[in-house]
């Protein structure tokens, strides 16, 4: 009976097997074409398709629409601009799923737009085994020696896809239950981006080395984001020099995104690894807030900034990795909120909280960190904002429990807070303050020591992440810390493709570089502007040193030879392995002596209302002159100096020597801005109105130039916020 059951079952499978076979291969197989509209589940012949994008993202050359069906683009290729080396001019959206509900995307590959995919108000739409890697991504301003403020993202509204000014790779929004798995988005700006999409799952995939962010998620809840590589989300880093991330994220949960599950990523080398704010809403209301989310067994190390960032809201941290961080976990206002079981190795500031309530720090081990824990609150802060007016913000009651320091410099550093208890915590190699300042009290210190045995176990763990375990951490293939965050003017470095990385330059003009890529033998083919090589070729990894021609004019440009694996250009062209790839090392630097006049204006000759008074202002003798090479230095180490911060006008000009090349001229300044070559109008952003975000104080023009010229920037600001910096750049 039992055998005749058997052939049965097997018989009752043959018949499914079939089935599916033979409604797969009554599918229909198509071609696409620019403006299709697909209804029904089709396969899609595999083809580069080439469908320049338009300057609306609600036009699509491929949308998609129904109800049940599966598109199986069975490994197309959807390319928009074929410019692939200036990714901030894509425009348009790749594919649009325009309406429906159990569609599912598979197989399919969409580059060289400002979107790659859009989909709105679709229930269970799933996305598998697709790649929407290379789109858009701005232009980076800021270079290896200095930050350019113009730089910085805000994410801080989408109530009307403010978000989609920066591209993404997928955009969804209100779309519940959906399902991203085994995709790949990277060397874009922003990865997946969520808006009101609920009780969806994103796993098993890959959104690492863009310039904004890696998932973002707004108005979003009840999803979970587990077992994905989230590493290199990163912008506004340079080693060494600046470190503050420009809002750039891994993961980025804003404006009421509750019950969220993050398990078993890796999130490290981004600008926060998760950088999570309650919203403005609750900053002005005090209420709700981005609740309730766990972040389990993540790491989130070698963040410039911060590891965790969670704000104004209530958590769990839980058996996470975050190592080498500025700060480790940043949770200002937060309260009710467990960070538990968590690994902290050498981070600046470990765990960090102002104005926090009723929170827990327990089981953690801290090791060689500067300062493991801060908590203090300032009773003096205005009450500026509804938060703060609607809610008790008072630094009280923590519990601090079960912890191990080891080597840590300063175990605490606590003021204006109460209700502390510390117990039961082990002490190797730190010193624990058995008395704090005057502005703490009610400090309960209790069987903290060097031979203390805290309780360590599940206790913290949440009942939502019982199915998960450690196991997911930092892909080892490349190499790990923060140094390693190489940014060029496009984004991070994907260790991909063959690089010479400028180190040093000495004093006696000789240029120290790191030969890094995949593994290859490199050698120099040509140089111009430098001489002396230390060596003429060599395997990867390696030094070279170089000698500058000149002390004036930097324009350097050493040609080299990469043999080796295979390659993916900064842009996605693939090499095979053992064929010829060219690179460069490059460098240009035009010297310039500027000279800063300073001006006041008031309501009677300000630049808008009073233009000709304002040009008389500004042809007149000047409240103060300042001089100096770099034109960012003359305005940001004399701002407020012998003159007010606000409402003031400068008019700076220099000299440049260039040879004759095409030149990319950039200015950032607050707020009003012109620029002239020899008297001639360049650039102008004269305009508040459309001054809305970071990233629109700066403006650009190309032009050709030979020779000596003349540059002179006027600049006019009502606020006090100060930036005025000047880049030539040779194309």
């Amino acid at each position: 009976m039992k055998q005749f059951k058997n052939i049965l079952f097997f018989l009752f499978l043959l018949i499914c097997v079939s089935t599916i076979q033979s409604a797969y291969a009554q599918t229909k197989t198509i071609a696409l074409y620019k403006g299709i509209i697909i209804k029904h589940s089709v396969i899609v012949k595999k083809q580069l398709y080439h469908f320049e994008g338009t300057d609306s993202l609600s036009i699509a050359p491929v949308i998609i629409e129904g109800e049940n069906i599966t598109v199986d683009f069975n490994g197309a290729v959807i390319e928009g601009s074929t410019d692939i080396e200036n990714p901030d001019k894509f425009k348009g959206t790749g594919v649009i799923i325009k309406s429906g509900s159990h569609i599912t995307i598979k197989n399919l590959t969409v580059k060289g737009f400002k979107v790659g995919l859009i989909a709105r108000g679709i229930k269970r739409l799933t996305i598998s085994g697709s790649d929407f890697s290379y789109n858009y991504k701005q232009h980076l301003n800021s270079t290896r020696d200095r930050e350019d403020l113009a730089d910085w993202q805000s994410y801080h509204h989408n109530e009307h896809d403010e978000w989609l000014r920066y591209g993404a790779g997928i955009y969804l929004r209100g779309c519940d239950n959906f399902v991203v798995g085994t995709t790949t988005i990277t060397n874009g700006q922003c990865g997946l981006m969520l808006t009101g999409c609920n009780n969806g799952i994103i796993h098993d995939s890959n959104f690492s080395f863009n310039s904004g962010v890696g998932i973002g998620m707004y108005r979003s809840s009840w999803n979970k984001v587990l077992f994905n590589r989230i590493d290199w989300n990163v912008r506004g880093y340079s080693d060494g020099v600046y470190y503050r991330g420009q809002d750039s994220a891994g993961i980025l949960s804003f404006e009421q995104c509750n019950n969220n599950l993050i398990g078993n990523n890796s999130v490290t080398h981004s600008g926060d690894g998760f950088f999570l704010w309650a919203g403005q809403s609750t900053m002005d209301t005090g209420q709700g807030g981005c609740n309730d989310n766990i972040l389990y067994a993540n790491d989130f190390s070698y963040a410039p900034t911060n590891g965790v960032e969670l704000t104004f809201s209530r958590n769990q941290i839980i058996d996470n990795i975050i190592h080498d961080c500025w700060h480790g976990i940043w949770a200002g206002f937060s309260y009710n909120t467990v960070i538990a079981n968590n690994d902290f190795s050498g981070n600046i500031s470990t765990i960090a909280i102002e104005h926090g309530m009723d929170n827990t720090i327990a089981q953690n081990t801290f090791n060689d960190e500067k300062i493991a824990i801060e908590l203090w609150s300032n009773p003096k802060r205005p009450k500026d904002f509804g938060y703060l007016q609607n809610r008790d913000t008072r630094s009280v009651n923590y519990l601090i429990s079960d912890n191990v320091f080891t080597n840590v410099k300063k175990v605490f550093n606590i003021n204006n807070t109460v209700d502390i208890k510390i117990v039961s915590n082990k002490l190797a190699g730190s010193v624990m303050p058995q008395k704090l300042d005057s502005t703490t009290s009610s400090v309960l210190f209790d069987k903290n020591g060097e031979q203390i045995i805290p309780v360590i176990n599940d206790k913290y763990k949440p009942e939502r992440a019982k199915g998960l375990i450690k196991g997911l951490t930092f892909n080892s293939k490349f190499p790990k810390g923060r140094k390693y965050i190489m940014m060029n003017e496009w984004g991070p470095y994907n260790f991909r493709y063959p690089i010479a990385w400028w180190q040093k330059t000495d004093s006696a003009g000789k240029i120290y570089l790191d030969m890094m890529g995949p593994a290859g033998k490199w050698k120099i083919v040509k140089m111009k502007g430098a001489s002396n090589p230390s060596a003429q070729n060599g395997e990867f990894p390696a030094k070279l040193a170089i000698q500058k021609d000149t002390a004036s004019l930097t324009d350097i440009d050493v040609e080299m030879e990469y043999t080796g694996a295979a390659v993916t250009s900064p842009f996605g062209v693939k090499s095979k392995a053992g064929a010829p790839y060219l690179f460069h090392y490059r460098e240009f630097n035009a010297p310039t002596q500027w000279q800063m006049q300073w001006f006041a204006f008031d309501d009677t000759n300000e630049p808008l209302k009073h233009e000709d008074e304002f040009k008389k202002l500004i042809g007149g003798s000047p409240a103060k002159t300042t001089t100096g090479k770099l034109l960012a230095d003359v305005f940001g180490k004399n701002f407020g100096k012998n003159i007010a911060r606000q409402k003031i006008a400068t008019v700076s000009t220099t000299e440049i020597n260039v040879p004759a090349a095409t030149y990319r001229l950039g200015i950032s300044a607050s707020e009003l801005v012109k620029l002239y070559v020899d008297g001639k109008l360049v650039i102008e952003n004269w305009d508040p109105a459309k001054l809305k975000n970071d990233e629109d104080n700066h403006k650009d023009a190309i032009i050709k130039l030979r020779g000596r010229h003349t540059i002179r920037v006027e600049q006019a600001q009502y606020g006090d916020y100060g930036m005025l910096n000047f880049r030539l750049e040779k194309m």
